[in-house]
């Protein structure tokens, strides 16, 4: 008889055993220390089922390094717990720095943003020494013991199916029981095969679920909630709580008089016939986003619809900007600006998921970004025709935009085409000083001779000059205005912030100075919001800045939208409604009076009777009702009273339908279907 044949089968599944349970205990620490170095807390939930779904991961690594002859699985055992630890180091580092968790599809650009950002990234990890040594420490483990974990008989082939087997059932049993946890209105049942919420499923489930449902979002689309709207008309609103200053002009136009007559009049809606684009498709998910929009409530126009018409527009998404960086002395103009025109009490700017492209396509579409990929860039090749740059040039309107960036970083030079303006950036009509970050006074001072006589214009700049990280040795901005700010009371970071955010100060000033000389000014409005909240700062940075301990959930994303205009100076337009980044796009399209299709559109014309909704990355949203918090999976209503559950769930299925539809814009190129638009380019 065969010696190998006489070997128990204990001690050939011990084989495989031991390092399973040797990568188990390595992958399960390092989710449990990265919970609790980026959330600072850990659930007794996702305790349970971070463990449940490193089981398969586990087995399936225990058997490449087991299931394998001794002196190579001796070699794979410290490479997979080492590429192990570099997956997870990763999106550790890269959640500090960029508060969102590295995407598979980001890594298919990585090599752009090394290039641009290397240095930051390596002092990042140096300023995360601690976290990256306890991570790094298993592969030491590893290298050291692997003789004493690879040791045994060979597992032999009868063995190596039945791992497989378990692995693959340990997984189903981890599904099923997630099956069983629907209670709460955001359930982990709801998460894991419903939402698209990055951050809620590895609080959850771990990191390397998170992952593995990111592939599935990215190849085969986001689910909407099967909850469907009511075709039940919406009853008539009351308009917006306004306390104007400026009282509204005697002469504005009578309502639908600045639209196309297809338009119906009263409400923002192109003439669509869903149901004929219904009965056109087998494919069931255009036949759900063609039922959803047709049922969508439009949003109807009001005293302000076509107000600004005819004016000029520059719109600015400023980086990093926060409302905590202006001061009546140190930012007059800044100041200036969000004190008088449209004053908004409460506008949010949430963070998405690839930081300044998620903000930015956020404000200039209207639309929520899809989970796990670069949705600008993906956009590029889709009809885009509510972009104001597309809306502008169609009315005559020279339109431009601009960025003190690189010019094809996030692939800009191809969305921003795609959007209807000349694009410049650096490398691309713009020659800037190389420092960084680049000069926003710089840029304002190049670009503004560029457009300021055409007959009418409409601009779009994108700033950077307030871009993380804080530091007098890595900001040159920082440095450039240390002395204005080196005698306040905070810390280096915090007036290293507030000392780069001066040079949007200057930009700004620079741009009413040349509009001013060249006589624009009364006849042109300044838009300006950010990106996102400056979360270069940590929490306790901006809770230092704040002067209290800022709520991380919603106070931390509160900001300031500017919406002023040369002829408002002196007056204010005080707007209580919730509003966010996303409600950008549609306020500005009834404010010039442009075409548009409000059910097509995620967010909603602020100045409008419709409802209040602002919708952040984690399924959390604010209304008028109240806020609910998906980390608790708990609504709070302002009057505090018991909130209906009921109502809660329905808006929570809103905001998912929200995320789902906007995918579907993006990934079926669905205005190009729903408007009779031209045929993409690479079909001619």
């Amino acid at each position: 008889m065969d010696k190998e044949s006489t070997v128990p089968q204990w001690e050939r599944w011990r084989r495989l055993a031991a390092p399973s349970l040797f990568l188990l205990g390595v992958i399960y620490y390092e989710e449990l220390f990265l919970k609790l170095y980026c959330f600072r807390a850990l659930t007794a939930a996702g305790a349970l089922f971070t463990l449940l779904f490193t089981l398969p991961v586990a087995l399936l690594l225990g058997l490449l390094c087991g299931g394998v002859p001794e002196q190579r699985g001796r070699i794979l055992l410290p490479v997979c717990t080492g590429l192990v630890s570099l997956w997870i180091g990763s999106q550790l580092v890269y959640y500090h720095l960029f508060k969102t968790f590295l995407t598979i599809f980001s890594l298919t650009k990585m090599a752009m943003v090394a290039g641009a950002f290397g240095d930051m990234a390596v002092g990042e990890i140096f300023a995360n020494w601690f976290p990256i040594l306890m991570m790094g420490a298993p592969t030491l483990l590893a290298w050291r013991f692997r003789g004493r974990i690879i040791a045994g008989p060979d597992a032999g082939k009868g063995q190596r199916p039945r791992w497989a087997a378990m692995a693959a059932g340990v997984q189903l049993i981890a599904m099923g029981l997630v099956l069983l946890c629907g209670s709460g209105v955001l359930s982990l049942r709801y998460i894991y095969y419903r939402s698209a919420t990055p951050e809620l499923e590895v609080q959850n489930f771990g990191v390397f679920t998170q992952t593995q449902l990111e592939l599935n979002r990215v190849l085969f689309g986001i689910k909407p909630d099967r909850l469907e709207p009511s075709t039940e008309p919406e009853p008539d609103k009351a308009p917006p709580d306004l306390e104007a200053t400026l009282p509204p002009p005697e002469d504005l136009p009578p309502a639908g008089s600045a639209f196309a007559p297809e338009m119906i009049p009263g409400y923002h809606t192109l003439s669509i016939d869903f149901d004929k684009l219904i009965s056109e498709t087998d494919d069931e998910e255009l036949q759900s986003a063609h039922l959803w929009f047709s049922q969508r409530a439009p949003t109807p126009e009001n005293l302000w619809t076509g107000y600004f018409e005819g004016k000029n527009l520059i719109w600015i998404v400023a980086e990093g900007f926060s409302t905590l960086a202006m001061d009546p002395e140190r930012t007059p103009t800044l100041w200036k600006l969000s004190h008088q025109g449209f004053v908004f009490d409460h506008f949010y700017t949430p963070l998405w998921g690839v930081s300044t492209s998620d903000g930015e396509y956020v404000t200039t579409t209207g639309l929520i970004p899809k989970s796990g990929v670069w949705s600008y860039s993906l956009s590029s090749e889709n009809y885009m025709p509510f972009a104001l740059g597309t809306q502008f040039r169609k009315q005559g309107y020279a339109a431009f935009a601009f960025h003190n960036y690189l010019y094809n970083y996030y692939d800009r030079d191809k969305s921003h085409p795609n959007m209807g303006y000349d694009y410049y950036a650096i490398g691309q009509g713009l020659e800037l000083e190389e420092v960084w970050p680049p000069s926003d006074l710089e840029m304002m001072e190049q670009i503004v001779p560029m457009f300021v006589h055409e007959d009418q214009f409409m601009v779009y700049c994108l700033t950077v000059s307030g871009h993380l990280t804080y530091t007098l040795e890595s900001n040159a901005m920082s440095a450039r205005h240390w002395d204005e700010v080196d005698d306040l009371p905070y810390s280096e970071e915090v007036r290293c912030y507030l000392a780069c955010q001066m040079e949007l100060e200057l930009a700004l000033d620079s741009l009413l100075r040349q509009l001013e000389e060249a006589d624009r000014l009364k006849d042109t409005v300044i838009v300006l919001s950010a990106d996102h909240y400056p979360y270069g700062l940590t929490d306790e940075q901006y809770s230092e800045l704040a002067g209290h301990e800022v709520d991380p959930v919603f106070e931390i994303f509160q900001n300031t939208l500017i919406l002023w205009s040369g002829d408002m100076e002196g007056t204010a337009v005080h707007v209580k409604k919730y509003c966010s980044s996303l409600d950008v796009l549609p306020t500005l399209s009834n404010l010039f009076g442009l075409e548009y299709d409000s059910r097509l559109i995620m967010g909603s014309d602020i100045l409008s009777a419709g409802d209040e909704l602002v919708i952040f990355a984690n399924y959390s949203f604010i209304n008028e009702t109240g806020y609910y918090n998906s980390i608790l999976d708990q609504f709070t209503r302002w009057d505090g009273q018991e909130p209906d559950l009921e109502e809660v769930a329905e808006m929570v299925a809103e905001v998912q339908n929200r995320v789902a539809y906007s995918a579907a814009i993006l990934d079926q190129d669905y205005y190009r279907i729903a408007l009779n638009g031209p045929p993409r380019p690479d079909s001619e």
